[in-house]
């Protein structure tokens, strides 16, 4: 009748990272900015400032530390009463570290010459209850009844302190104090969010074969404005085993399920969006220093989350003895009261942006899970499953507030824009003739394509205006296929691996423009050979050639799992033992041929659909061996 289980994860990471994306001393940017030359020093011969030397010589380095842990109690006193409720902890703490070592030769710089370091701790401590209970009752000989209730709380806080200090006094000395700097900075940033939800359910069940359910969630936020408060979801869905009624005589499927289902969700605004918030500063008033408060955040009080309205239709079926499983899904959901970020207005006084909940976007897609079980006896256990799916997104109106958003780190090259994919890009040209050949001026210059697709001025320097650039595609993936293949040997040796495929978006990939237009060290603009025409194009502000194709195959992880014998549990008395040698990201294919992985992302918020590559890290290839023991 009462059932605990306990689960503890504990996890310890320490990395030294190299330092990325437009780092001016990383190694990453220096190499692709570079030109091959000549120096003394062997180290620095064809990079744009520093070579491998002196950019490792900033030490930066991670330490991660993290805990769950999680409670699992479940109470049926009675056979029509049950009862489950979780509590869980995720303890995350991390500290930062980037070390500047003193260099009187300034080489880094005259800040960084005298030595810096950084030291930054976040710390994120999310706690969650989860109760649920559930009554069920027979209303006749053909009806049953599934009756259930339940409240969730989540709480999250991020703490952050950073502490700043540059002028060493020594290299020996690297704690953050009075003494050990001539300059001395600290900052602090809180983070609190808390979530409640409620929700009440009831399910029908007709002959074991037919099932009904509607329920009704009610939330509420502490990042929603004070203006609002609750926010209702309803949910409503149908299932039906056809296979279970007697007229169903299909050969080979054992059993077929139809469902559909109807609901609404939603997704809150992140903490301090609806707040208005104000900055310490410091001024003068006479001879004298005074702290301050400045603008920082307009905020908006009758902010509410997104309202997300989403209907999907699909089956399930076994076949062949359950040797062969299909799951098929179509979803199309609406999403109303859509956070957008928008400019203040100057008669506010505050110069950055605000949310407010204004537009609609709309997605739809088709889902696809195949699982097989070709082989399966005493010695051998072969196992597949193949995933497919397509992914379509728009943003069907800003509610008449904004006609575009325009984003992108360094190329501005992404906009939200009605009729189109959320993020997708659109890039400028050199103007060209109907075979595709750039048109030069009076003076055997490429120039820039100003024809205009719809009203709308044009940028007097020719790039960058939004009336002449063209849609060249969206910058979320729009198929996705996964496979997985494990094979059981003997019943202990376990043998796994993931290929994973994405494509149909596209990235930009800023580094090349920079290395083309700037730094001229690209095969395109100094192979001798090159047509000097389309040099220029390269050399321009065009951008249609550097957003790609970002298509990839990767080979997710490979595994190898042993699982020991019960009879070797040891003195601890462990009723199972594993060990599992692990590869992950070990080969590549893609179409992108900007950096190389097409997964990098210069904005790592992936929140903002900023999908931009410039001299970004790629997700490194890991090795690991991992002990599982179970008691």
């Amino acid at each position: 009748k009462l059932n605990i289980g306990l689960n503890l994860s504990y996890t310890r990471v320490h990395q030294r990272l190299p330092l990325s994306d437009n780092a001016s001393n990383g190694l990453l940017r220096n190499a692709f900015r570079g030109k091959a030359r000549a120096t003394a020093d062997r180290w620095d011969a064809g990079y744009f400032g520093f070579g491998p030397d002196q950019s490792n010589e900033f030490d930066l380095q991670s330490f991660e530390e993290r805990t769950t842990l999680g409670l699992t109690a479940n109470f049926n006193p009675f056979p029509w009463l049950e009862n489950r409720l979780v509590l869980g902890m995720d303890k995350y703490d991390r500290r930062d570290q980037n070390f500047f070592r003193i260099d009187s030769t300034l080489k880094w710089g005259p800040t960084e010459g005298t030595g810096e370091m950084t030291q930054r701790l976040p710390v994120t401590h999310t706690w969650t209850a989860d109760y649920s209970g559930s009554v069920r009752a027979r209303l006749s000989q053909t009806l049953g009844s599934r009756t259930s209730a339940g409240v969730q709380v989540n709480s999250r806080q991020f703490h952050r302190y950073t502490g700043f200090g540059s002028g060493m006094v020594t290299n020996n000395l690297t704690t953050l104090q009075p003494g050990s700097f001539t300059l001395l900075q600290v900052d602090e940033q809180l983070i609190e969010q808390t979530s409640l939800g409620m929700y009440f359910q009831e399910q029908l069940a007709w002959r074991e074969r037919l099932y009904a359910t509607a329920a009704l969630r009610i939330d509420d936020n502490s990042a929603f404005g004070s203006e609002f408060h609750t926010v209702k979801y309803p949910k409503f869905s149908l299932s039906y085993i056809l296979s279970d009624e007697a007229f169903f005589h299909v050969r080979h499927v054992d059993e077929l399920k139809l469902r559909f289902a109807w609901g609404e969700a939603g997704n809150a605004p992140a903490p301090f969006t609806a707040d208005r918030t104000f900055a310490p500063a410091t001024g003068t008033a006479g001879d004298a220093t005074i702290n301050a408060l400045t603008p920082k955040s307009y905020g908006n009080p009758g902010l509410k989350p997104e309202r997300g309205r989403e209907y999907e239709a699909g089956f399930d079926a076994s076949l062949f003895r359950g040797a062969l499983g299909i799951e098929f899904t179509y979803y199309n959901k609406r999403t109303v009261d859509a956070l957008m970020e928008i400019p203040d207005a100057p008669s506010t006084s505050y110069d950055s942006t605000h949310f407010i909940n204004v537009g609609e976007i709309a997605n739809r897609g088709l889902e696809l899970l195949v699982t097989a079980s070709p082989v399966r006896n005493s010695q051998v256990s072969w196992d597949l499953a193949l995933s497919a799916a397509t992914h379509h997104n728009e943003l069907v109106s800003f509610g008449g507030v904004l006609n575009e958003l325009r984003f992108g780190a360094f190329t501005n090259s992404q906009r939200h824009r009605e009729g189109y994919p959320l993020g997708g890009f659109w890039a400028v040209d050199v103007l060209r003739d109907p075979n595709g050949t750039p048109v030069l001026d009076a003076n055997g210059r490429v120039q820039a394509d100003l024809t205009c697709s719809w009203p709308d001025p044009v940028d007097p320097n020719g790039y960058g205006g939004s009336c002449h650039e063209k849609y060249v595609g969206p910058s979320s993936p729009t198929r996705e296929f996964g496979l997985s293949n494990s094979v059981t040997l003997f019943g202990n040796l376990r043998l796994f691996a993931n290929l994973d495929y994405k494509g149909g978006h596209y990235l930009v990939c800023a580094i090349c423009s920079i290395r083309n237009r700037i730094n001229t060290n690209t095969w395109e603009v100094a192979n001798p050979q090159a047509d000097p025409i389309q040099v220029q194009v390269w050399e321009s502000l065009q951008t249609v050639t550097h957003i790609m194709p970002a298509d990839f195959l990767k080979l997710r992880e490979v595994a190898v799992t042993y699982t020991v014998p019960p009879s070797w549990g040891g003195p601890f008395r462990a009723s199972r033992w594993s060990i599992t040698l692990s590869g992950r990201n070990l080969w590549l294919a893609t179409r992108y041929k900007g950096t190389g992985d097409p997964e990098v992302s210069f904005n790592s918020n992936p929140n903002t659909f900023d999908r931009t590559d410039y001299a970004s890290v790629p997700q490194p290839r890991r090795l690991s061996a991992t002990i599982n023991v179970n008691f």
